[in-house]
């Protein structure tokens, strides 16, 4: 693989993993309810399942950063894409497609679909490739800027992307009031 390709990959499911973590923690009292409305297992594991959750996730965007960890951080990437692909058809199957995905805590609300599916599917095939051998040859301090360039452009557009390819008429109303406002 092309090391610029394998930089901007690597970074980018690092910031991934890393929002999605630390929105949690941000609204760490609600995201054990998140993984509770998902019905998959009893409540007493709810707990334990939300913050290792939070925790694996931490873990792989930490793990992608550092080069001799990117094949871990890269299998965890796409072995939690997958179970949550999981999670989420499963309660398609159920009917119970009303539900907050949970995929950024309490900041964008996202009601379950296939899209959610296909995306978290098309993620950890492509979080896969960080297995790949990379080419042995320097990055120019230019490629690295482009690298960090396309990382920062992908983390704004990604809220919007959800937005736009939300279920016409299922998407909620705050999701566009929290795009549209700034953060505090």
């Amino acid at each position: 693989m092309e090391p610029l390709v394998h930089l901007t990959l690597a970074l980018s499911f690092a910031t991934l993993f890393g929002a999605a973590a630390l929105d949690k923690m941000r609204a760490l009292s609600e995201w054990p309810g998140v993984v509770r409305n998902y019905r998959l297992m009893p409540d007493a594991f709810v707990g334990a399942a939300a913050a290792g959750l939070l925790a694996a996730e931490a873990f792989t965007a930490a793990a992608l950063l550092w080069p001799p960890t990117q094949h871990i951080g890269a299998c965890s990437a796409a072995l939690m894409l997958l179970l949550f692909a999981t999670a989420i058809s499963i309660n398609i199957r159920r009917g119970r497609t009303d539900i907050d995905c949970g995929c950024f805590g309490t900041k964008l609300h996202q009601v379950l679909s296939s899209w959610l599916v296909v995306r978290n599917v098309s993620l950890a095939v492509l979080a896969s490739t960080l297995l790949l051998p990379v080419a042995r040859r320097p990055l120019t301090a230019l490629e690295i800027a482009i690298s960090i360039t396309l990382v920062l452009t992908l983390a704004f557009l990604y809220p919007v992307v959800a937005v736009v390819l939300a279920a016409p008429g299922r998407a909620d109303a705050r999701v566009l009031s929290d795009v549209a406002r700034p953060s505090r």
